[in-house]
């Protein structure tokens, strides 16, 4: 008896030595999947660094922002519960539990749009916040003593700038003035100038100083696109001309209908080639300026824009030949979620197509139910990840580094009348459905992850980095195909990295809710450039 508890004793001796008295837990992340705060106006969640940056509006108070929602991952919960109000001017941290703990950080930008202008001003102002300081540069001609202001917002949208206090001199004595501000309004800033700004009853003190910069004819800035370019110069002297040549050519151009202000001239140049390197000059009486070298883009089409390339495999269509790698792999649907259940509702069109000829194919989208949910006909540029409980995830985007100036194509729409929606959209039930086409240039690091099933979706009026936006939708019967022409409507003048377009038989289809039956067909898309 006294061997066998000895024995026992050893054998459990061994296993605590091995678990150390740890069970093993399985490892699941915890995850912020959505905050919503008062005043927002967009929201990047990185998983990877556990990050959660909220966008706020001009208007909102990073310091005491309500707290309206926030959604964590199945089993996961804070340690401590967020508090009602948040102050966001520095980031805060928040603990979630599963069965490990993961630390995440909550932060909050905001990005007002300040601005100085006044005569023979060099380059845009620039602004210290912290300081309440701002910066105006203007051309050595240009005496301090008399600069006059156009424009000026230094705070949020709403505020008014009341009056200004500076440093004036009558030859015989330097005194200090004040004086309401109405602009145009031209003021002495041989020394600094402040001005009183009153935003919701609260008086805000802005220095500003005007620094004098040599003023040498030179291109300034261009903005170069496929078949134009804009350009900025400046100069010293009389009668400014902007000219432009290929980089490849000898004679020079000279740039017509160019606008003459200040010492600024600025003028688009037409009819450019796209991809293709030019140089660019002011000419003021005798005097030139150095050369500014610069390249049109180039006029680029996605690949299977026509979607005429499709292969099958089982019962999943896929809008790519069998074996596509690299750019080849741009467009996907989510015909992996619903195959097995309703066959593909993304399917290649021989037989109605807009525009005929060997080979020559259109794409179909309907909209059906999936035996548990409602699933749109969808069509988009990037890949399809996964199913994601009673959704799917998407990767949106496919790297695009051009700024078109539209998308054209042809489009037939039926609708069928609502049948399916979630809760929040039980009024359309009974209405027509309503197709769409979507197309935005981000300047994203990475793909965008759609996540329908945790309502994780792409904010198409406040996502920071969508540089350019385009929608067409109908919820009428076309009787056929229609051409459109897409304009991309651009937020910032800023290089894209990626393009996105989306297209879908139920504009709402991520929220479970349409039309069974509506049928969306496209074909025969492309990019316009300017």
């Amino acid at each position: 008896m006294r061997r066998a508890l000895l024995l026992t004793a050893a054998l459990a001796s061994l296993v605590s030595c091995r678990f150390k008295n740890d069970l093993d837990y399985p490892v699941i992340p915890a995850e912020i999947l959505d905050i919503q705060v008062d005043g927002q106006s967009g929201l990047r969640i990185d998983a990877a660094s556990r990050e959660a940056v909220i966008t706020l509006d001009e208007t909102a108070d990073p310091g005491a922002l309500h707290l309206i929602s926030v959604t964590y991952s199945e089993d996961a919960s804070p340690l401590e519960p967020l508090p009602a109000t948040l102050d966001l001017r520095s980031p805060i941290t928040v603990t979630l539990r599963t069965y490990q703990d993961y630390e995440w950080t909550i932060s909050a930008v905001q990005n007002i749009n300040r601005y100085i202008v006044c005569d023979n001003q060099m380059e845009e102002a620039r602004f210290n916040p912290e300081d309440r300081m701002a910066y105006v540069y203007v051309a050595d001609s240009q005496p301090l003593s008399s600069v006059v202001f156009r424009d000026m917002k230094l705070e949020p949208e709403g505020s008014v700038i009341v009056s200004t206090t500076g440093w004036d001199s009558d030859f015989q004595s330097v005194y200090q003035t004040t004086q309401e501000v109405s602009f145009p309004m031209t003021l002495s800033c041989v020394l600094e100038r402040t001005f009183d700004v009153m935003y919701n009853g609260e008086k805000r003190v802005w220095t500003v100083k005007a620094i004098q910069v040599e003023l040498n004819t030179m291109i300034a800035s261009v903005d170069a696109f496929s078949y134009s370019a804009k350009l900025r110069g400046i100069f010293r002297g009389e009668n400014p001309v902007i000219e432009y040549r290929r980089a490849d050519a000898e004679e020079w151009t000279a740039a017509e209908n160019a606008t003459v202000a200040g010492v600024g001239i600025s003028v688009t140049l037409e009819g450019l080639e796209p991809g293709t390197d030019y140089v660019a000059r002011v000419r003021c009486g005798e005097t030139v300026s150095p050369e500014k070298a610069f390249s049109t883009e180039q006029a680029v089409q996605l690949y299977n824009m026509g979607f005429d390339e499709w292969h099958l495999d089982g019962k999943v269509w896929y809008p790519f030949p069998s074996g596509a790698t690299g750019d080849r792999l741009v467009w996907d649907s989510a015909n992996k979620a619903t195959a097995s259940f309703t066959g593909s509702s993304t399917t290649p069109e021989e037989d109605f197509v807009a525009v005929g000829g060997p080979g020559k194919k259109a794409v179909r989208l309907e909209s059906s139910y999936a035996v548990v949910k409602f699933a749109a006909g969808n069509l988009f540029t990037g890949n399809f990840v996964k199913l994601a409980g009673l959704g799917a995830e998407l990767a949106w985007g496919v790297p695009f580094d051009v700024r078109p100036e539209s998308l054209k194509g042809y489009l037939s729409y039926k609708p069928a009348q609502i049948t399916d929606a979630d809760d929040s959209h039980k009024d359309l039930l009974g209405k027509n459905d309503t197709g769409h086409v979507i197309v935005i240039l981000t300047d994203w690091d990475e793909q965008f992850h759609v996540k329908s099933a945790e309502k994780v979706f792409v904010d198409f009026d406040n996502d920071p980095g969508i540089i350019a936006y385009g929608k067409f939708s109908t919820d009428q019967d076309t009787g056929g195909y229609i051409g459109f022409d897409l304009k991309l409507e651009y937020r910032s003048s800023r290089k894209p990295t990626m393009a996105v377009i989306v297209a879908s038989s139920s504009a709402l289809g991520d929220y479970f809710t349409g039309g069974r039956g509506s049928v969306l067909h496209l074909d025969e898309f492309e990019f316009v450039y300017r």
